[in-house]
């Protein structure tokens, strides 16, 4: 780092099982318009497709400890990612109107909500889709930025045929006015529009926190989290 300059840091987490799909050319073309327009910033591409995830099994260690009891597949470290970085850009094909299971299998592991792991971050989501759902697929990613306390500062959704070539003229310009404005968003202190505060107030205030204060016994590691993190004074 140069005396004086932030060097910002941004995860690409690709969720297709196919790397070289259509969701992955996107992401890695977000990737290099970013790098165009700031060759400082410090970009990880994450492909959960490499990673051996293993499911959650609901023991609730996470919420009483803090920490999930699965070691060795890579999702403790990729969390600990995310809460380190500045922003982060989700990227997921559509399977019946959802998202991927890889990238489901990150939502249960990488303590995202009650932990509040994106507060403040800038977010971009990203979704492929061949025939219908792909609004619905989004939806799961941007509610799960927002309930993480998250901003979605933008967001890419294209309906493409299987074995597609997913980068045209048309939508590479479309892909660097969206990370042009990532960028922007990216060096605000809070990024989130106004609903997003107010939605994040309401449903941490109003609902997460009240929820884990009946049983702080059983979200003890929430509650150890909050506290280093500032979060019970959350606004």
């Amino acid at each position: 780092m140069k005396q004086g300059v932030i060097i910002m840091k941004i995860l690409i987490i690709n969720g297709s099982p196919r790397i070289k799909g259509a969701t992955g050319q996107i992401l890695r073309k977000i990737k290099d318009s970013l790098i165009e327009i700031n060759p400082s910033l410090e970009i990880e591409y994450i492909d959960l497709a490499m990673m051996n995830l293993q499911l959650c099994n609901g023991c609730l260690s996470c919420y009483k400890t803090g920490n999930c009891i699965i070691k060795d597949d890579g999702l403790e470290n990729l969390s600990k990612k995310i809460e380190n970085c500045d922003g982060v850009i989700f990227g997921s094909p559509t399977y019946v109107t959802n998202v991927s299971g890889h990238f489901k299998i990150m939502i249960d592991r990488c303590h995202f909500v009650f932990e509040r792991l994106l507060f403040n971050k800038a977010c971009f989501s990203v979704v492929t889709y061949e025939n219908y759902g792909g609004k619905k697929a989004q939806k799961v990613i941007n509610e799960l930025i927002r309930n993480s306390g998250g901003a979605v500062v933008c967001q890419f959704l294209i309906k493409l045929n299987h074995g597609d070539i997913a980068i045209n003229d048309k939508n590479s310009i479309q892909i660097s006015k969206l990370s042009r404005k990532f960028l922007r968003k990216l060096e605000k202190n809070n990024p989130l529009s106004v609903y997003e505060r107010i939605f994040r107030n309401i449903s941490f205030n109003f609902g997460i926190k009240n929820h884990v204060l009946k049983n702080k016994i059983r979200y003890k590691g929430i509650l150890d989290r909050w506290m280093k993190k500032g979060y019970y004074l959350e606004k």
